[in-house]
Formats: structure tokens, sequence, C-alpha cells
């Protein structure tokens, strides 16, 4: 009697997570292909990763270049030109040696200057990350309190952090967490993000309610829900290193 032979899952990493409340799979350029499991549950990985072949497949197929350029090493993923879509800008990258040990990287006229031992790849990645860091500590807060004003919503505080698998979370004290690299969005698609987290200042669940205030405050919501599900492939590999 023949078998038909399965097809080959995917390579696949399984993380415990304490803040999950479901199993979800994620893929990522730095990660690749993972099975989220909340704290204290039993699954099948194969099982689920079965289920969810066909997507996981198209999806690590996206990444295939970036996870390429993970796989070469730093050197490889330190980028000639840096764009922001949040802001409108776009900055050259200047890599210049330098006596020391160190690396900075800081605007200078139209570009941004890497300065120092700029033989470091990961040196050179840590300089750009902290400025990216810095930019959207400034941009994201000043954003975000302008759509408050907009729509007359009160939080408590924000917080600009590199969350590993989100974009965005309010608390139930109105403290609002925002991922830095949301900067390498749309402005439309950060609008969205910042109204969905101002939203739960109001309904902190995803109840109907909670979504009649969304839509409310933006009426593409679901639209742009669907958006921030794929948008990790907006992230440089640089920024996810």
């Amino acid at each position: 009697m023949s078998t038909i032979a399965q097809p080959a899952l995917p390579p696949y990493s399984v993380r415990v997570s304490s803040r999950a409340r479901h199993i979800r799979l994620t893929v990522t350029a730095r990660e690749g292909l993972v099975v989220v499991v909340p704290r204290g549950m039993r699954i099948n990985a194969d099982e689920i990763v079965s289920s969810k072949r066909t997507w996981a497949l198209r999806a690590l197929a996206s990444i295939a270049d970036q996870r390429a350029l993970h796989a070469a090493g730093p050197d490889a993923l330190l980028p000639h030109e840096i764009t922001l879509p949040a802001l409108g800008e776009s900055w050259p990258v200047d890599y210049r040696g330098a006596t020391g040990s160190t690396v900075r990287a800081r605007p200078i006229g139209s570009q941004l200057v890497v300065s120092g031992a700029i033989d470091d790849g990961d040196a050179c990645l840590h300089a750009l990350n902290g400025w990216i860091h810095r930019v959207a500590r400034t941009h994201l807060p000043e954003r975000l309190a302008q759509l408050a004003h907009e729509h007359g919503l009160v939080y408590s505080a924000v917080r600009v952090g590199r969350q590993r698998s989100r974009w965005g979370s309010c608390s139930s004290r109105g403290t609002i967490s925002l991922n830095r690299n949301l900067v390498f969005f749309e402005p439309h698609l950060v609008d969205a993000l910042l109204l969905h987290e101002l939203a739960h200042t109001r309904a902190l669940n995803h109840s109907p309610g909670f979504w009649r205030i969304l839509t409310e405050l933006d009426p593409r919501a679901h639209e742009h829900r669907v958006a921030l599900k794929n948008a990790g492939r907006l992230v440089p590999a640089w920024a996810d290193a």
C-alpha cells in the first residue's frame, strides 16, 4: 500500500508569553515564523503550523529578502538611505570613519551621518536604532497629542518603546505605549493606530461598543486593522536587527 507524503512544514520556533491570551502565529524578518503560546498552555505546534501552512509560506516568502539580509550579518543590513513615511522624510546615510571605539548617528545638513568605528557593523546598527528611537519619541507623542485634542480624548501618559509584537497598547490607567517603528508607516496608518489606542481610553476592550467608538473616530477602522496586521513588512530589516 502506498502512502501520500505530507507536505513539509516551514521552519518555526515556539515562544511562551505571559501576556498572550490566545495562540497566535507571527512572521518577522528577524525571527521568522514563531508560534506564540500563552504560559501554561500545552499545544501540538506541528498541528498548529500545519493548519496555517499556506499563510505561513506566503508570509515567509514576502520577507525572504529581509531574512537573507539578517542571515548575512550586520554589515549587510546597514542602509544607505532611510525613509520615514510618517514624517515625510528621506535621509541619505553617510558613513564616516573616525578614531575611537564608539559610533554616533546624527543629522548634518540633509544627510544622516554615522561616524566613528564604522567597521563595527553592530555598533553602526546600534547608533542608527538609537537615532530612530529619538525621532520616534519626538514625533509620535506630538501626533498623539494632536489627535487627542482634535477628538476631545484624554490619556494619562505616553511611552515609546521597541515592543516585540505590538504596535501599540493602552493600560487601564490610560498610559498609551507606542512602537517606535511606527515611523516607517504611512501617516494615515500611524493615525489609525493612534486612534485605536485613544479609543481604548473610553473602552478598554474590543467589544462592539469599542468598535462603534473607533469607527466614529476612523471610518476606515476595519480596513486599517487588516493593514496593521500585515504592517511588519514595512519595517526595514536593519531596524528589526
